[in-house]
């Protein structure tokens, strides 16, 4: 905590001191000072503004000389009572020291019987234990404890095979990962070539550019290029250096792998052929996969038709018979059952590509036509392939007369589902187009009606779905027409299974008079019905309109799936045998290949550096020529800086041609080294996975080893029981025998450490005393001290006031020819001409201040005493001489006051 006095505080405390007053002020409130721990500084620098004393008369200065004598005599008293007080501390100390670790000894020996004690415990459980083994060491124990050791070797033999195992797969994983970093490290040089053409091809681009806009930075240029290729060249010759190093080393390590392969030639060749066969074999599965994969992306709507095979019976069985045979109504009654049961077992999930097309009005449905024809294609063709019928085509002029149809139908406003069949306007359509006689067609209604207002707000997805529930209907609801629509579906009948079909379909608008099926109706409402028209190739004249050239669908039917199918189904099998067989190889190849594989990894790392340090070269050389090319051009550049701006523009734009060509081949480098970096993480999983199974197999051997050693020195155990339970006998008898001596010799001991830690404590207190005496001493020390320094700094500070008056009487008696009786109410706190905290009293004597005392016993001290003054002390620090001088100052100043004094002018 600070606090601070105003001008006006110390004004009201003003009084002048005498010196004797002061000397004797200081030593007071220094001793105070020491005494309460507290510290102040007066450092250097500090200008502290008082009022004035006067110096002491010649009789006070005797006395003061007197107590000086007498302050001397006191502090080489007290120097001689430290010096006592330090060798009497020193020696109680030493004897209390010595005291103490005999005692300690004592006790150790004491504490001996403790030890004791404790290995005759031990040597009686040990006893216990081996009387133990010894009941449970019988025969059948022994031979139990053989064969348990028999059984675990047996299992350490299998556990050592599947770490042989689990190793050569690590192997063959880590030649894969070599691999792959071989392609990525060569992909990686060539992207960096990749990115170096095209970032000077950039960098060409930019030149050009600078050339059009200011041929004045073409000699700058040529200076650049120069200095490119004079680096460039130096970072060739190093890359050549680098190159020839690794060439040596490959092959040195080349000639180390193939005197290795050599020793394992014979039994690679036999893995080798295993794994051709392998990879061939799980390429020919692979390729079926995609084969599959392909053929299911492009089927196009996944709703397809399945018959059970007790349907497709029981429909052949039918159209097989005729009507009034025996069994007609039985093979009836049967096809109806199988069907309706296959029907039950159907249903059209939406596709969600096509819910999003909408199809809002006949425009709209023209577009899709041929994607509704190819999927009723599908649908019949996928019904065909089962029941093994040949399949329909779709045709320009089967889509063209489907369409006739449909137009023609509602514009008849045609209402197919109480009239059925409009046979003449079938007919009439089809001669239209020069066919023999009406086409075959089946009629669906009732999937799609529109709102009251006739707004169609149909999707693709919705056609399709009525498309799929037509054929459902005619396949499998059809017991009402006998099934003839099925028959046509399906192609049964036999008088036209030798002919081709092409179909088409269509949709017509029925537009009901009055309400429909309780819907309000208006004169737009309307109802979309389906038409599938079937026209044989006998049908079709020469000279007809018909076009029957084939739409080709890219949607493989049914049967192409369901062959794809086992096609992979066998490819499997393959691929499983030909893995066996190699599983088989790898494990008649694993010894001989595992002195190759460290050869081989040397060669790799070696080939690695070797392409590195190649591509490095290849790179060098490239930056070579392209900094030659630079340097070239740079000339160029600078003869023709002033060339025409067409010959400029016509660079720039061949520049920027290039840069095109190498950005591309820049973009094909990275996605060829993003591939091989992908391959490469792929090997990586694999390698981990590998070594993770290796790592489980050598834990498992290594719980086998452990409890195959634990057996073995259980079986040791029991057959070395009666041993080891006379030995542990005689430990006993041994230890009783240690422990009784140790107990006698401990019960002296105990007496003995009691008396010396007694000796010790009664020492420990004269010490303790002695320690005190010795601080005592040192404190009153440190005060006589301290009293001797403020004397011998006031003393001096005297004799410089001395000599200071004389000149001031000089100065101020020049003053008294101005003739000015004027009072100067200024005070010395305030007057620049007064310095070093003194001033001049109204009298003639000298004066002087506790500041000036301050000052100069500070200059008594050391350099490095007065820099350490001039900061704050630490809290607890007490060597600090010029805290506690200052303190002693400060508290005078508190004490006694300094009094606020006005200076008369001399005339």
């Amino acid at each position: 905590m600070t606090t601070r006095m105003t001008r006006v505080q110390l004004h009201k405390q003003s009084q002048n001191i005498k010196m004797t007053d002061l000397r004797k002020g200081i030593a007071i409130t220094g001793a105070v000072a020491a005494g309460t721990g507290f510290t102040a500084v007066v450092g250097a620098g500090t200008t502290a503004h008082a009022d004035t004393v006067k110096a002491p008369a010649p009789e006070q200065v005797q006395t003061v000389k007197a107590q000086d004598q007498k302050l001397d005599d006191d502090i080489n008293q007290a120097q001689s009572d430290v010096d006592n007080a330090q060798k009497n501390a020193d020696q109680t100390q030493n004897a209390a020291n010595d005291a103490k670790q005999t005692a300690d000894d004592s006790q150790k020996h004491a504490d001996q019987a403790n030890q004791a004690q404790d290995d005759l415990n031990d040597a009686k459980a040990d006893e216990q234990a081996a009387q133990d083994k010894a009941n449970s060491a019988t025969d059948d124990a022994i031979n139990q404890a053989q064969n348990d050791v028999n059984d675990q070797k047996a299992q350490n033999d299998q556990a050592n095979q599947d770490v042989e195992d689990a190793q050569n797969d690590v192997n063959h994983a880590q030649d894969n990962v070599n691999d792959a970093k071989s392609n990525v490290n060569q992909a990686q040089n060539d992207a960096n070539q990749a990115d170096d053409a095209a970032s000077k091809a950039q960098d060409d681009v930019n030149d050009a550019q600078a050339d059009l806009d200011k041929g004045n930075h073409a000699q700058a240029d040529l200076d650049q290029a120069q200095d490119d290729l004079n680096h460039a060249q130096d970072n060739e010759s190093k890359a050549q250096n680098g190159a020839n190093q690794a060439d040596q080393a490959e092959n040195d390590a080349a000639q180390k792998a193939n005197d290795a392969k050599q020793h394992a030639d014979d039994a690679a060749k036999a893995q080798n052929d295993a794994q051709h066969k392998a990879d061939a074999a799980n390429k020919a599965q692979a390729d079926a996969q995609k084969a599959l994969d392909d053929a299911k992306s492009h089927q196009g709507n996944p709703n397809q038709v399945h018959m059970t095979q007790d349907y497709i019976d029981a429909l052949k069985a039918f159209t097989n018979s005729y009507y009034g045979a025996p069994d007609y109504q039985t093979l009836l009654d049967n096809l109806a059952k199988a069907a309706k049961k296959n029907y039950e077992a159907t249903g059209y999930v939406p596709v969600d590509g096509n819910t999003q097309i909408k199809i809002n009005s006949q425009a709209d449905l023209d577009k899709y036509l041929n994607e509704l024809n190819q999927y009723a294609q599908q649908l019949i063709n996928g019904i065909r392939d089962q029941l093994g019928t040949k399949d329909v085509e779709i045709s320009k002029g089967s889509e063209e007369l489907s369409r006739r149809l449909a137009d023609a139908y509602t514009n008849n406003n045609w209402d197919g589902l109480t009239s059925g069949h409009d046979i003449q306007t079938n007919v009439e359509v089809a001669e239209g187009m020069g066919l023999d006689g009406g086409s075959a067609q089946d009629l669906a209604t009732g999937y799609f009606t529109s709102n009251m207002h006739g707004d169609w707000n149909f999707t693709l997805d919705d056609f399709m779905k009525a498309l799929y529930n037509s054929v459902i209907e005619w396949m499998f609801n059809d017991e009402s027409s006998e099934w003839r629509h099925t028959v046509s579906v399906g192609g049964l009948d036999a008088l036209d299974a030798d002919y081709t079909e092409y179909i088409g379909t269509g949709f017509w608008k029925f537009n009901p008079e009055g309400d429909y099926n309780g819907i309000p109706n208006t004169d737009d409402m309307f109802r979309l019905d389906t038409m599938l028209n079937l026209t044989y190739d006998y049908m079709i004249p020469e000279n007809s309109e018909f076009d029957t050239t084939p739409i080709k669908s890219d949607v493989p039917s049914q049967s192409t799936i369901d062959q794809l199918e086992n096609d992979l189904k066998t490819k499997q099998a393959d691929a499983n045998a030909a893995n066996q067989a190699l599983a088989t190889a790898k494990a008649n190849h694993a010894k001989a290949q595992a002195a190759l594989n460290a050869a081989n990894a040397a060669l790799n790392a070696a080939k690695a550096n070797q392409a590195k340090a190649h591509a490095n070269l290849t790179q060098a050389q490239a930056a070579v020529k392209d900094a030659k090319a630079a340097v070239v051009a740079a000339q160029h550049a600078l003869d023709e800086a002033n060339a025409n701006h067409v010959a400029k523009q016509k660079a720039l734009d061949d520049a920027k041609a290039k840069l095109a060509d190498a950005k591309a081949n820049q973009a094909q480098k990275h996605a060829v080294l993003n591939d091989a970096k992908a391959k490469l993480a792929k090997a990586n999983k694999v390698l981990a996975d590998a070594q993770a199974k290796l790592a489980a197999a050598q834990a498992v051997l290594a719980a086998g080893q452990q409890a195959l050693a634990d057996k073995e020195a259980k079986l040791a155990d029991l057959k070395n029981a009666d041993k080891a339970l006379a030995d542990a006998k005689a430990a006993v008898e041994a230890a009783q025998k240690a422990y009784d001596d140790a107990k006698t010799a401990a019960d002296k001991a105990q007496a003995q450490a009691d008396a010396d830690e007694a000796t010790y404590e009664r020492l420990q207190a004269i010490a303790d005393k002695a320690a005190k005496a010795l601080a005592d001493a040192k404190a009153r020390l440190t005060q006589l001290e301290h009293q001797r320094d403020i004397n011998d700094a006031i003393d001096d500070v005297d004799n410089g006031s001395k000599d200071n008056h004389d000149g001031n009487a000089n100065h101020n008696g020049s003053n008294s020819s101005n003739g000015t009786n004027s009072s100067d109410t200024s005070n010395t706190w305030d007057d620049p001409t007064v310095s070093n905290n003194s001033a001049i009293t109204n009298g003639s004597s000298a004066v002087v201040t506790p500041a000036m005392v301050a000052a100069r016993a500070m200059s008594n001290r050391s350099r490095s005493q007065m820099v350490k003054a001039s900061t704050l002390p630490q809290t607890g620090e007490t060597n600090n001489e010029g805290s506690i001088i200052g303190l002693a100052l400060l508290s005078l100043l508190s004490l006694f006051g300094l009094a606020k004094t006005s200076r008369r002018r001399m005339h």
